[in-house]
């Protein structure tokens, strides 16, 4: 369990903040919320580490909870008004799907609350089947659904049951789940994109063509989509030779290109020189210095790190995470503004890296380890 203890703090904490910075709005004793959120999910973990579930409950637990989760989530969306919603992520798709169905372009779209879509186009059109059924926050559940499903897969039904639970338990999560956000979904489903490439055993060395084509398309989610794929195959990569480099780099370019090219030959003027262009607003928060002191990191990390593969989940998640405070703390000594919850910070940018604490720590909950990649099922 004590080699667990990081993912475990660093999961509480992310969703420390959001009890924070929400309770703190309505109530003086937003600390003492703070210590119960703490206490409750923190008694949840070690409950569960210390007493594990007998195997004949697991599958049962495992359909029922999910299935009375996703309805109940549902409900919850269903019950609020999503264009009173202060977070316009779900609109920033909805409208540029709308404008492309419609026949407008669809980078010309704006949210319901002024702004503009920043989203990529692969993960615009991914949304058109929620966009076809009114409601493009349902793709968290199937976002959800693939990343359980790919952890039954690759480890075992008890550690997907113990991931759900850990979903279940986040304020974190569920808030993306109410405000229809999209951007815990993209990394659930690049979590479970990197989970299956190991179970299936996938190398840079045979897959070279693939996995180059897959990176491009996760580029076309949103950039930060890439992090987890270059630590799990950065290493390899590092040592590919110049000539397999070259190629998987022009590769990931041409596929990221392509999935422009349709909206480019549409609009290419709109596209690349308009103010709030997808490739602005995706890279407006960071700065030149940030950028060259994350990569400088995530290299360094990647070149001593050389059991980045056993232990990716916590440092792809890590490595998220640093990039986020990288951002915000370029940002707050720029404008002087150190007050972590105004505006001009949105702390569910942390989330990106939840679906990697969550898999590392319902590893530890279910008894087995992370760098294993066939684990055998768990005894009751």
């Amino acid at each position: 369990m004590r080699k667990y203890l990081l993912p475990i703090i660093l999961y509480l904490l992310i969703n420390t903040l959001f009890v924070d910075k929400y309770t703190m709005r309505v109530t003086e004793w937003h600390y003492l919320c703070d210590a119960l959120y703490l206490i409750f999910s923190g008694g949840l973990i070690y409950a569960l580490w210390r007493k594990p579930l007998c195997e004949r409950a697991v599958k049962p637990l495992l359909w029922t909870g999910g299935i009375l989760y996703g309805i109940a989530l549902i409900g919850v969306q269903y019950m609020i008004d999503p264009l009173t919603l202060q977070v316009d992520r779900w609109s920033a798709i909805h409208y540029f799907l709308d404008n492309l169905c419609h026949g407008i372009y669809p980078y010309s779209a704006q949210t319901h609350l002024g702004g503009y879509g920043s989203p990529f186009p692969v993960w615009q059109i991914l949304h058109l089947p929620f966009y076809a059924l009114g409601n493009v926050g349902l793709s968290f559940f199937a976002a959800l659904a693939l990343f359980l499903f790919v952890i039954a897969r690759s480890r075992s039904a008890r550690t997907a049951l113990m991931a759900l639970l850990l979903v279940i338990a986040s304020p974190a999560a569920n808030y993306e789940a109410v405000v229809r956000s999209d951007l815990v979904t993209n990394f659930f489903v690049v979590c479970s994109l990197c989970e299956w490439l190991r179970y299936r055993g996938w190398s840079l060395k045979e897959h070279t063509f693939l996995l180059a084509v897959l990176t491009g398309l996760c580029a076309s989610t949103r950039l930060a989509a890439v992090i987890p794929l270059a630590m799990l195959y950065g290493y390899a990569f590092l040592h590919a030779g110049w000539k397999k480099q070259t190629g998987f780099v022009l590769t990931v370019l041409a596929t990221f290109a392509l999935t422009f090219l349709p909206f480019f030959l549409w609009n290419g003027n709109q596209l690349l020189f308009f103010e709030y262009n997808p490739f602005v607003l995706q890279t407006r928060q960071g700065s030149p210095a940030g950028f060259l002191l994350f990569a400088l990191l995530a290299v360094g990390w990647t070149v001593y790190k050389k059991d980045s593969l056993q232990h990716f989940h916590l440092y792809a998640g890590g490595l998220l995470t640093v990039l986020v405070v990288i951002t915000f703390g370029y940002n707050m000594i720029v404008s002087g503004n150190c007050d972590l919850y105004c505006s001009g910070y949105d702390i569910s940018y942390f989330n990106m890296a939840l679906p990697f604490y969550i898999y590392e720590t319902a590893c530890a909950l279910s008894h087995e380890s992370a760098s294993e990649t066939h684990p055998s099922s768990p005894a009751c």
